[in-house]
């Protein structure tokens, strides 16, 4: 078994199955070394390990204590969520949404014309 290891700009995310013979410990010193030799320094405040896992009240999984374990992790946007459903993704896209219909409100209040108002909208609003 392999472990996949996705690198997008700043951000490292290390996926390891349960059924691997490599640990996550292992892993993540791995991760550390290579940051060392190539003079990178990761932020152990900011790293997080969350647990996917399906509802099953026999199993018990004891999260490595490599990192912060977390219930929710944003990774390119999307709120992943331990139990692989996704209401805190639709959470914050709603919660975003309404901020921004908010932000709206306060530019037509200002008197923004309806040509801008309706650009913005489709800019903040409707790719969300």
């Amino acid at each position: 078994m392999f472990h996949r290891l996705a690198k997008y700009a700043n951000d490292t995310t290390l996926l390891v199955p349960s059924d691997s013979n490599i640990g996550l410990e292992e892993e993540f010193a791995n991760i550390q070394h290579r940051a060392s030799i190539n003079k990178m320094k990761i932020n152990l405040d900011k790293t997080k390990e969350i647990v996917f896992k399906r509802p099953n009240p026999r199993r018990s999984v004891h999260p490595a204590p490599v990192a912060y374990n977390v219930r929710t992790a944003k990774l390119l946007g999307v709120v992943l969520c331990d139990s692989l459903l996704f209401d805190e993704h639709v959470h914050a896209v709603l919660k975003a949404c309404s901020q921004r219909m908010y932000l709206m409100k306060l530019l037509r209040d200002q008197g923004l014309p309806s040509k801008e108002l309706h650009c913005i909208f489709h800019a903040l609003v409707v790719s969300k």
